[in-house]
């Protein structure tokens, strides 16, 4: 087994990156300024190293940014957000940094080979290790030539290091033995409580929003109204179309391996242009010559983006080169000769930056340009290449209240609700109050003030019903009999709760439950500590801030 997973390892292990391609489509930005290069000015250049790490280096980040995603996929782990995507790499930065220095072996051969029977995108329906779903794995991806060699094997490596390393960071766990008793009794006691609901949404109050409030409510949230720094640009575009005619025929070897290189996706396209086959039948296998004309078309458009892309780094080159002026002779002459015409953009935020139409990464780039270096580096658009031409910057304006009327007072008449729905609670609760100190049941008092009851009979805290709220519930655990609670707001519903009855168990500190919790609450402990050195590590190895002011650069 362990040769076998040796073999495969050595032989395919290069090609299952591309899985991320389709799988995983995550925005990494780091903070980093204009990419250095031939159409950059290397002088505005900074490093920001990190434990060894040029986080402004894009060689740099995409490496660590494709191992990261490569962990995760052979974890069957889901990235949800840039922020979590963002901390699993400086994680790993900072994690084999770490295991580095304090000397963690590499796993040999066999260690690694047992290792790979753990990892969750080679096992089975039933959890564990099988050949066949390693080898589907590795076999639906071999042919594509676009993955970086050995990448595979060292992925493992890293993430068996950072597992021996994170074992010791977490330590046993230390917790009281009063402490997992007091978890065990509070999941063990009984609760039987009834809740009475306000909707948010069907609480319309009467507000008049005068000219002299909205004002003052518009000064004191200025900062909201603020419009950002936008930038003012504009781009060429080199369209691969205009390339078309440049473009060599392709010869069948060319075809074939754009063909097997993409075989997928040219299979599936012509697969949903037959009728369904009968059922009881098979639907024919697609070859190449059923597909040799989109082939050709698809390869003959890649050429022709290939050649735009070059065409488009020529011109920022050129540039750069020739230290051309924006706005001079010579960059209009650039822009006749080159048969090019400047396409305005809208002035934008950094925000509003990912909600054009436009690459995105292209517009962010302009934030790192000024009237010196007011070029981008060619970016792919719409069947084209781009080059963003940097105008100026509009600073920070606050509009005029007029301008924006609808929007303050609308936002006015939200906070007016708020405030109106909260001292609704408050006097809610006093009359709950009030009729419970006249004898009458919680659900009664609750209906006649028109609130939607719920009665919730008796049951432990560790077996709530679903269709309780979790902050109702957590409130009941620190009440007493009979008491009613404050109103709490969730998911746009106001909450009351009166606890109806609670028993408290008493718990040997040598229970079953008491040693149930006990391990628990070390788990939680040990995993609080490793992630508390962690965060510390990271913090220590950020690079500062740069705060040097480049406005003479503008």
């Amino acid at each position: 087994m362990i040769s076998w997973i040796q073999h495969h390892l050595i032989r395919h292990g290069r090609w299952i990156f591309l899985s991320l391609l389709a799988l995983i489509i995550v925005a990494f930005v780091f903070t980093i300024g204009n990419t250095p290069g031939c159409t950059t000015d290397q002088s505005a250049y900074r490093e920001q190293q990190f434990y060894g790490i040029d986080l402004n280096s894009p060689r740099d980040s995409q490496i660590i940014a494709d191992k990261a995603n490569l962990s995760a996929n052979l974890n069957r782990q889901q990235i949800r957000s840039e922020q979590q995507y963002q901390s699993l790499i400086l994680n790993r930065v900072a994690m084999l940094h770490l295991a580095d220095q304090i000397g963690v072996p590499t796993p040999d051969q066999a260690t690694l080979a047992e290792y790979i029977k753990t990892k969750p995108a080679f096992q089975g329906p039933e959890g564990q290790f099988s050949v066949d779903s390693y080898t589907a794995f590795v076999d639906s991806i071999e042919t594509n030539p676009r993955i970086q060699s050995g990448l595979v094997g060292l992925v493992l490596e890293e993430d068996y290091r950072i597992g021996q390393l994170m074992t010791v960071m977490s330590g046993p766990g230390f917790i009281l033995p009063s402490e997992a008793t007091a978890q065990t009794v509070s999941s063990q006691t009984t609760l039987e409580l009834t809740t009475a609901e306000i909707a948010y949404n069907d609480f319309n109050p009467s507000i008049e929003a005068d000219e002299a409030a909205l004002k003052e409510f518009f000064e004191a949230n200025s900062a909201r109204y603020t419009i950002a720094e936008r930038i003012q640009a504009s781009y060429v575009v080199f369209p691969a179309s205009k390339y078309a005619d440049q473009v060599a025929e392709a010869t069948e070897a060319e075809l074939r391996e754009h063909f097997i290189s993409n075989r997928a996706s040219f299979v599936d396209a012509y697969k949903a242009t037959l009728p369904e086959p009968a059922e009881g039948e098979e639907a024919p296998a697609v070859k190449f010559e059923d597909v040799r004309e989109a082939v050709a078309k698809s390869l003959k458009n890649q050429s022709a983006e290939r050649l735009a892309n070059e065409a488009a780094q020529a011109f920022a080159y050129t540039l750069y080169r020739d230290e051309v002026e924006r706005d001079s002779t010579v960059f209009n002459q650039l822009l006749n000769d080159s048969k090019l015409t400047l396409i305005p953009i809208e002035p934008y935020t950094a925000d509003g930056a990912a909600q054009r139409a436009l690459s995105p990464e292209m517009l962010e780039s302009a934030f790192a340009l000024n009237k010196k270096r007011y070029y981008s580096d060619a970016y792919p658009v719409s069947g084209a290449y781009a080059v963003l031409i940097y105008q100026d910057r509009i600073a920070p304006e606050l509009p005029e209240l007029e301008s924006i009327l609808t929007e303050v007072t609308a936002a006015y008449n939200a906070e007016q609700k708020r405030e109106l729905f909260n001292a609704k609670g408050e006097a809610l609760e006093t009359e709950l109050d009030a009729k419970l100190a006249e004898g009458k049941t919680f659900a009664d008092a609750a209906a006649e003030l028109e609130l939607k009851v719920n009665r919730f009979d008796a049951f432990k805290v560790s077996e709530a019903p679903r269709e309780l709220n979790r902050s109702a519930l957590q409130t009941a655990q620190g009440m007493e009999t009979g008491e009613v609670s404050a109103m709490l707001t969730t998911n746009q519903i106001g909450i009351f709760v009166y606890l109806e009855s609670k028993e408290i168990p008493e718990i040997a500190a040598d229970s079953e439950e008491a040693k149930q919790s006990a391990q628990f609450l070390t788990y939680l402990s040990s995993a609080a500590s490793s992630s508390s050195l962690m965060n510390e590590y990271i913090t220590i190895g950020l690079p500062e801030q740069d705060t040097e002011d480049e406005a003479a650069a503008e």
